[in-house]
């Protein structure tokens, strides 16, 4: 599996913002277009977008602050640790839950998954794909548990 490109990945949630039903037409439309000048602005230099850093900025693009919409949302981006356990990524889904709770409509983001299964410089592996499997089907089920019911929670991995 190749290296997930920050650019790409704006993109794609992007879309599922615009999919949702809470965005203007037109927001989604300008986000794109300045998704598609930044990249041709950085073609053929590197450099370092940091997905955490806009994934919320996108949000609120699309969303409006969150006193205002009836979406409710939360972005947990996983830390690169050593320690990467159940009981870890346990707290940390249920503190992004907790700010859902109540509402009706949620979206739970989880950014960086990837990152912290297959390191830089390592190889994605068959082993790996598994594990990366079993922890999004965790958090799946960990985010169902956790929702207030009858609500609508869409989880996404990215």
């Amino acid at each position: 599996m190749a290296k997930a490109d920050p650019l790409e990945q704006l993109r794609t949630l992007n879309e599922v913002f615009a999919r949702i039903g809470e965005s203007d037409p037109e927001c989604a439309e300008h986000a794109s277009r300045a998704l598609e000048f930044f990249s041709c602005e950085r073609a053929g230099v590197h450099t370092n977008l940091c997905i955490k850093d806009c994934v919320d900025k996108l949000a609120r693009l699309h969303l409006g602050e969150d006193e205002f919409s009836e979406l409710a949302f939360a972005h947990w981006h996983v830390p690169a640790l050593e320690d990467f356990s159940p009981l870890w990524i346990r707290q940390a889904i249920v503190a992004e839950m907790k700010k859902l709770a109540g509402r009706r409509r949620s979206l739970l983001l989880v950014t960086g998954l990837r990152d912290v299964v297959c390191q830089e410089g390592s190889y994605w592996t068959k082993k790996r794909q598994m594990q990366y499997d079993r922890v999004c089907n965790w958090v799946d089920e960990l985010a169902c548990s956790w929702a207030t019911r009858g609500a609508h929670l869409q989880v996404v991995v990215l």
